[in-house]
C-alpha cells in the first residue's frame, strides 16, 4: 500500500466538518442540529467511499465471472463462435491478478468512519 500523503488526509479530514458547517449556516444554529449534520453527511460519505472501495477490489468480479460464464454456456453455438475470441464473454480467469485502490478512496473512508463514531459518541454525550 503507498504512502498516503498529508495533502490528502488534510482534504478529507476538513471536507466533512467544512461542508457539515456550510450547511449548519442556512439552518437553526444549535450543537444538537450541527451533530446531526455531520452524523448525516459522514454516513453518507461513508457509504459512498464503501461502495467506491468494494469495486476498486474487485470483490464483485466472481460473481461478474459466474454470470459472464453462464451466458456464454448457454448461448447457441452459433452464438458461442462469434464470442469464442471475445475475452469479456468468455473469461479466462476469475480475477485480476493486481488491483489498484486509490489512495484518497480510503483516506475519504477512514476520516468519514471517524467522523461517524464521534458524532455518536458526542450524541450520547449531550
Amino acid at each position: 500500500m503507498k504512502m498516503i500523503s498529508k495533502h490528502n488526509i488534510l482534504i478529507w479530514g476538513l471536507f466533512t466538518p467544512l461542508l457539515s458547517l456550510a450547511l449548519w449556516l442556512f439552518s437553526v444554529h444549535t450543537l444538537v442540529h450541527f451533530m446531526n449534520l455531520l452524523f448525516y453527511i459522514s454516513t453518507i460519505l461513508t457509504i459512498i467511499f464503501f461502495i467506491i472501495l468494494i469495486v476498486q477490489e474487485g470483490v464483485l468480479d466472481p460473481t461478474s465471472y459466474g454470470f459472464r460464464r453462464l451466458k456464454y454456456q448457454l448461448s447457441s453455438q452459433k452464438h458461442r463462435d462469434a464470442l469464442e475470441k471475445d475475452t469479456f464473454f468468455k473469461p479466462g480467469q476469475v480475477k485480476k491478478d493486481q488491483y489498484f485502490i486509490t489512495p484518497w478512496v480510503i483516506t475519504g473512508f477512514v476520516c468519514n468512519v471517524i467522523y461517524l463514531l464521534c458524532s455518536i459518541l458526542i450524541s450520547f454525550m449531550l
